[in-house]
């Protein structure tokens, strides 16, 4: 048969063959009509398809072995867990690597990073050391409070302090005191500012925050607070004496809680919520470069400590944890 007779028999000899398939499957016939070799590969990927992982997984395994696992091209297989990579000499690779020590006139020259440890380590107050309340001075929160909030000092001191007061608990006014006396040793680098704070939630009236707001609009937050730390009175009247005697006039006293009573609640009402989402809900706390001091955080009578340990830091140049 010439090669021209065998070319012209190919077409009509396969679809013969597969006329019965061709019924149940009828794209075995254009597959075989037109792509007889693509024919031929799919019924080697079936064949594939039905072998077992485990004997796929094998021929692999005599390819390439597993990472770490050895076993090929030779080598000793490997027993119990992973082995890191070794080096030519047998050191692994995958530790830490060990810095060697230098010494410089017989002094030892550390890393920055292991002298940044040893920094902290020194600043870090003794009472501090072997307490849990160390976590809480790595520990930061980044607190932004509203315009409407009393501060005092620089806004660019390197301390920054912020105070969740209640003015009208009068049981907190001895710690306030502790508080103002622990501040007056960094009085020259900090910046404080004061969070109204209330004790009861569902609290409908708070005459000391209310006139502190009424203070503060002429200048003399500070001045009522103190005056109020060391009076503490009971009663309303007692409290608006002491903003007068503060040196509030009485005309513009009247006039504010006349015309300003909705501003004033309503900025008390965010100071108060603000407080609640810092979980602050036994006032007083202080957040000293966001370093937590009372309620939930370190005692208030470590203050002086925390105090110390930042201003330590900055004088090092210590760099601050992220809040």
């Amino acid at each position: 048969m010439t090669m021209l007779a065998l070319l012209l028999a190919v077409p009509f000899v396969f679809p013969v063959r597969v006329a019965a398939q061709a019924e149940l499957f009828p794209s075995t016939e254009v597959t075989v009509r037109y792509d007889v070799v693509g024919w031929v590969k799919s019924l080697i990927a079936k064949a594939r398809d039905n072998e077992t992982p485990v004997a796929m997984d094998a021929e692999l395994a005599a390819i390439e072995p597993a990472a770490g696992g050895g076993g090929g091209h030779g080598e000793p297989a490997a027993h119990g867990k992973s082995e890191g990579q070794k080096s030519f000499s047998g050191k692994d690779l995958t530790s830490a690597p060990e810095l060697p020590t230098v010494t410089i006139g017989g002094k030892t020259v550390v890393t920055y990073a292991k002298s940044i440890e040893q920094d902290l380590k020194a600043a870090m107050p003794e009472d501090f050391k072997n307490s849990s309340d160390k976590d809480f001075l790595e520990r930061r929160f980044n607190i932004t409070p509203y315009a409407h909030s009393p501060a005092r000092g620089d806004p660019n001191a390197p301390i920054t302090v912020y105070q969740f007061t209640d003015l009208s608990c009068g049981q907190c006014m001895p710690e306030l005191a502790k508080i103002d006396t622990a501040l007056q040793d960094v009085s020259g680098s900090i910046y404080i500012r004061h969070i109204h704070a209330p004790m009861e939630r569902f609290q409908d009236t708070n005459m000391p925050a209310f006139y502190g707001k009424i203070a503060d609009r002429v200048g003399l937050f500070w001045e009522y607070r103190a005056n109020l730390i060391h009076a503490n009175p009971s009663t309303a009247d007692a409290m608006f004496d002491l903003l007068v005697k503060t040196g509030v006039p009485i005309a513009d006293a009247r006039s504010m809680m006349l015309t300003e009573a909705r501003r004033f609640y309503r900025q008390l009402d965010a100071d108060a919520l603000l407080a609640r989402t810092f979980g602050v809900g036994r006032p007083p706390a202080v957040f000293v470069n966001g370093i937590r001091v009372g309620d939930g955080g370190i005692p208030l009578d470590k203050l002086p400590d925390v105090l110390k340990y930042v201003n330590t830091r900055l004088e090092r140049g210590l760099p601050e944890p992220p809040k």
